[in-house]
């Protein structure tokens, strides 16, 4: 069996500690890292070797930015969506017989200065759009597909603690909604949502409000995969004790367990 792991860590570096010592605990085969706020030359390649790792990054100085760690090679590596070149939100590569993709997608929110401005909205639902047609691109060739990553999106209003607040955020307006169920009807599944289908399960407390001890929480992070992997996944697993760690990010690590492939 193979462990895949995906974790918003909310800056690589901040969370290290936390993180090397998550990998040593848990011994997982493939990590994917979203929001790791670091560049090719601060990323810790060197730490990640030494605890038995090889990464690929497309990487982002102190915004965004994606990774894909694994003890196998990383064949194939695609560091961007097309058109979607200035935010690192997006890696692929093949391990074995495995196509997995690490994705950070855009909040959409406006800036609090400007309230009314959509076009931070307008680009997350392009941005959807493209990883679509990605997703669309590598499901016709066959691929056997693991998408992983913190999706930024409220897909039922039992994802939240309190979905009046989040009503008309770009985290859970229809259209945004709408985008992230075409996953679904391209023929992908989502692993989380299987093997946690109770409401109000989380993977994300905000640090401000005191939000993990009322938890006060948002399901954010998710796992698809395509038809021939969905009846090899043996679990999925959300680490929500990490979140209670010294040092760790505002999400947990979300895990998939599967049969060598």
């Amino acid at each position: 069996m193979q462990k895949i792991i995906s974790w918003n860590v909310a800056s690589v570096r901040a969370r290290l500690p936390a993180l090397l010592t998550f990998l040593e605990q848990e011994k997982p085969d493939i990590v994917l890292l979203q929001e790791i706020k670091a560049t090719d030359e601060t990323f810790p390649f060197f730490d990640f070797q030494l605890a038995g790792y090889r990464a690929i990054i497309s990487g982002q100085k102190s915004y965004n930015g994606v990774a894909i760690l694994s003890k196998k090679s990383l064949d194939h590596p695609v560091y961007h969506l097309s058109g979607f070149e200035d935010q690192a939100r997006f890696i692929q590569a093949d391990i074995g017989d495995l196509t997995v993709i690490s994705v950070y997608v855009p909040n959409g929110n406006p800036p609090e200065k400007d309230p009314a401005d959509t076009s931070r909205l307008r680009y997350k639902l392009a941005w959807f759009q493209a990883f679509e047609q990605q997703v669309s691109r590598l499901l016709s060739q066959g691929k056997c597909l693991i998408v992983g990553g913190d999706f930024n999106v409220i897909e039922r209003d039992t994802d939240v603690y309190n979905p009046e607040i989040f009503r008309s955020s770009a985290l859970m307006v229809s259209e945004v909604r709408e985008a992230y169920q075409l996953l679904q009807k391209n023929g992908l599944s989502n692993m989380i949502r299987q093997f946690y289908p109770e409401p109000h399960t989380y993977t994300f407390w905000d640090f401000q409000g005191g939000a993990w001890p009322k938890n006060n929480g948002i399901l954010l992070d998710a796992f698809w995969v395509s038809e021939q992997v969905k009846p090899l996944v043996a679990q999925a697993e959300i680490y929500r004790d990490i979140r209670g760690w010294a040092g760790t990010s505002d999400h947990v690590p979300i895990g998939l367990m599967l049969p060598d492939l």
